[in-house]
């Protein structure tokens, strides 16, 4: 081998050895960038779901990873309140919370849908609840405009988060414990 093909080869791994630690480097930021946007939220927790103040920590653990969040409320009428809380525009968070009748019983109505949200239990909530595995359901008896009423609140989850159960229902719990006299007020109605 030539004095001249020495040097050659030698410039040719010390350049090789340059570009393999550059790639090296490119892919280490290249994977901590897309772990940490894959892996992360990169939208705030909202202190408000359509409009309703809520500690923006109960909210949060309700809420899976992504990008975007956005909040869709809609007009159900006056006694009536609807929101839908997306991800990446998927479905994570369903509330409504309805005014109706007195003598109505919102959790026998409802009965067959808190089934269908997996084994639904009583809960220490307004003055009945049900807590589910992806969703809960609190009434309250109030009155609005002289006459009585009776509030319905129910939240659904779109997304089993957190995946833990029992953790998911306690987040639901203290959720829907702290929404349900916000949401009784945004309907101006009162504690009867």
């Amino acid at each position: 081998m030539t004095k001249q093909t020495r040097k050659a080869r030698s410039r040719l791994r010390r350049s090789s050895g340059r570009l393999l630690a550059t790639g090296a480097l490119a892919c280490a930021v290249l994977l901590s960038s897309t772990a940490c946007s894959k892996g992360g939220r990169d939208y705030a927790v909202p202190g408000d779901l359509c409009g309703v103040a809520v500690d923006s920590q109960l909210v949060s653990p309700l809420l899976p990873d992504g990008r975007k969040l956005t909040q869709r409320s809609s007009d159900a009428g006056a006694t009536s309140r609807r929101c839908r809380v997306s991800v990446d525009d998927n479905l994570v968070l369903y509330i409504s919370s309805d005014l109706v009748s007195p003598d109505t019983d919102p959790l026998k109505v409802q009965d067959r849908g808190l089934q269908r949200l997996g084994h639904p239990a009583p809960a220490d909530i307004g003055d009945a609840a049900r807590v589910a595995d992806r969703g809960a359901m609190a009434v309250a008896d109030c009155t609005t405009g002289g006459d009585k009423k009776r509030i319905a609140t129910l939240i659904q989850l779109g997304k089993e988060h957190p995946e833990d159960t029992s953790q998911r229902r306690k987040d639901l719990t203290q959720l829907l414990r702290a929404y349900l006299p916000k949401a009784m007020a945004s309907l101006d109605c009162r504690r009867a």
